[in-house]
């Protein structure tokens, strides 16, 4: 909105709401000041000078054509014709020469006013171009900081104390490493996967508690950054992983097998 207050584009709307809030916030003010030096100095920046062309010099040649044309020498002084009061005769030299020089000048105006307009559009374009790359920049810079926070958080929690750490190794015929860690205290359940085969399109891995013998579901393994946080788990004996249909199954397919390990005491 700044940016289109500035190039002259914003709605009378915006400009009345851009003008309440620089006279509100010290900070919008100099966000409009910084705008209107940046494109000031791009416009410095590749400013390119005109031609040059002496028009005024241009000008009195025509001039003193026009004057010898009508017989008038151009070295004298122009004599003194009367003229009748408030009636107008024909003048005494031609006009084509102040014709000329006028429209020299107004293709130089007109020249000059394409110019600009194409550098303003060129000039509008970069800057939207670094504003997407800045709003880009931004929007990846949150998306970092947030997994950061959540994987803090997920270390946090894994270390607390009564947690307990369940390696499940690969079965025979299989390959998978995962690590669970389980919280006697507040049951929670995290699992960091060291390596596990790419689940099939339409196949995902589900985690089991085995309960005196019993599989009791765990949770899906999903896409997360860090560590997954599960079901949490009240009792578990041991742990293992099956690859299943997406989306769970409400008992494992052992023939899908993928690792298990034991819970130590």
């Amino acid at each position: 909105m700044i940016e289109s207050y500035v190039l002259g584009l914003a709605t009378p709307e915006e400009r009345a709401e851009v003008d309440q809030f620089r006279a509100l916030y010290p900070e919008v003010e100099a966000a409009i000041q910084q705008c209107e030096e940046n494109l000031e100095t791009y416009c410095f920046d590749h400013a390119k000078e005109l031609p040059e062309s002496d028009l005024w010099g241009d000008l009195k040649r025509r001039l003193a054509e026009g004057l010898e044309g009508d017989g008038i020498e151009s070295s004298g002084p122009v004599p003194a014709v009367p003229m009748p009061e408030r009636n107008f005769t024909r003048s005494t030299f031609s006009w084509a020469g102040v014709a000329a020089a006028a429209a020299i000048l107004l293709l130089v105006s007109i020249a000059g006013n394409i110019l600009l307009y194409q550098r303003y559009h060129r000039l509008k374009d970069d800057y939207a171009l670094a504003a997407r790359r800045n709003d880009l920049l931004l929007a990846g810079n949150a998306a970092i900081r947030d997994t950061l926070s959540l994987v803090y958080s997920q270390v946090r929690s894994v270390a607390l104390p009564g947690t307990r750490k369940i390696l499940l190794n690969g079965v025979p015929g299989k390959e998978g490493e995962v690590t669970v860690y389980w919280n006697n205290n507040n049951r929670d359940v995290f699992v960091f996967t060291q390596h596990l085969p790419p689940a099939p399109k339409g196949k995902q891995y589900q985690l089991w508690a085995l309960v005196d013998g019993k599989p009791v579901d765990a949770g899906m393994l999903e896409n997360c950054p860090g560590y997954c946080r599960l079901k949490p788990v009240e009792r578990a004996d041991a742990f293992a992983i099956t690859l299943e249909k997406e989306g769970g199954s409400p008992t494992p397919d052992l023939t899908q097998l993928y690792v298990m390990g034991k819970v130590a005491g």
